[in-house]
């Protein structure tokens, strides 16, 4: 089996989650300034630090990891903190 399909959809899923911190930074700064920002990045890095200890336990090669949490970045985290942006306050 080629690795190169798996290289390709990490880079494309680190992609896609740099964009989607970026626009949750941004907005996470208009709503409430560097606190807000420093949150969300704390927010992040326990976040990540979870989905990559569960991924671990299931047995996940250490080579998914990055695209694990890639994915949980763009598709679970930043949606739901971007929900809680406009809801008025960071979750």
């Amino acid at each position: 089996m080629s690795t190169t399909p798996y290289l390709s959809n990490s880079a494309a899923s680190e992609a896609q989650a740099w964009d989607a911190l970026k626009t949750l930074g941004d907005a996470a700064l208009a709503q409430g300034g560097l606190q807000a920002v420093l949150q969300m990045f704390v927010g992040t890095l326990t976040g990540a630090e979870e989905v990559a200890r569960v991924s671990e336990e299931a047995g996940h090669p250490d080579t998914m990891t990055p695209e694990v949490i890639a994915q949980w970045i763009y598709t679970d985290y930043a949606p739901g903190m971007q929900q809680a942006l406009a809801q008025g306050g960071a979750a």
